[in-house]
């Protein structure tokens, strides 16, 4: 229950709710801790979530396989931050989209009905956790759409700078450590990785960047 609750501290969908709050809404919600070891599906591609995902521990990567056999990962989600919002308000089966531990990990799932409405005791941590959650909502909608910026960008070069600057931005520092290997970070961006190997070799030759396994500095002014 403790380690469900620290997480729930440095999470922005429990902003303003105290420890006393916090440890009354684990047993409201009555959540149960689950482990996953590396590489394990918290959700399989067609499930029905009973809930929105929440990562106590590790991290996770939402990803979308094709009849190919091509993965593209959606999102990488931490410690604090959580998953299948959608499917989990909507209460519709994940489609094409899985959850996968990208790392040993452990997560709960919080159910959907005792999330979004009020408990006939009027809990005050109720009406926060909604103002929270449309929060955090609006600003997963503007991550989505920033990735969408860099996937409709014509070229691997032009993505990456894209991308590389964003998180320049983010990180407000010009060297920037990205959360994924060459494999997955050629999954996000829905590139071939052996190309994306080459484009960065390119643009390092040229001096538009230089790198360190996942740490980058992009020179290039965008």
């Amino acid at each position: 229950m403790w380690k469900i609750v620290r997480a729930m501290k440095a999470s922005p969908l429990f902003y303003e709710m105290d420890e006393p709050e916090l440890l009354h809404l684990v047993q409201c919600f009555q959540l149960n801790l689950q482990t996953y070891k590396k590489e394990m599906f918290l959700l399989r591609q067609g499930d029905c979530p009973k809930g929105i995902g929440f990562v106590v521990e590790g991290s996770v990567y939402v990803i979308r396989d094709d009849s190919l056999g091509n993965r593209e990962i959606l999102a990488k989600v931490g410690p604090g931050d959580f998953f299948a919002e959608v499917y989990g308000i909507l209460g519709r089966n994940t489609k094409r989209v899985a959850v996968i531990a990208a790392s040993d990990c452990q997560a709960v799932f919080l159910p959907t009905e005792k999330l979004i409405t009020p408990c006939h005791k009027g809990c005050d941590f109720h009406g926060k956790l909604i103002r929270n959650m449309l929060q955090v909502l609006a600003e997963k909608n503007l991550f989505l759409t920033e990735k969408m910026v860099h996937l409709t960008r014509k070229t691997i070069r032009e993505k990456l700078i894209s991308y590389l600057d964003a998180e320049r931005d983010k990180q407000k520092s010009k060297e920037v450590i990205l959360p994924f290997n060459r494999q997955q970070l050629a999954d996000y961006l829905s590139v071939e990785r052996s190309a994306l190997s080459r484009e960065l070799s390119k643009m390092q030759q040229e001096g538009l960047i230089s790198f360190h396994k996942n740490r980058f500095v992009l020179k290039a002014e965008t």
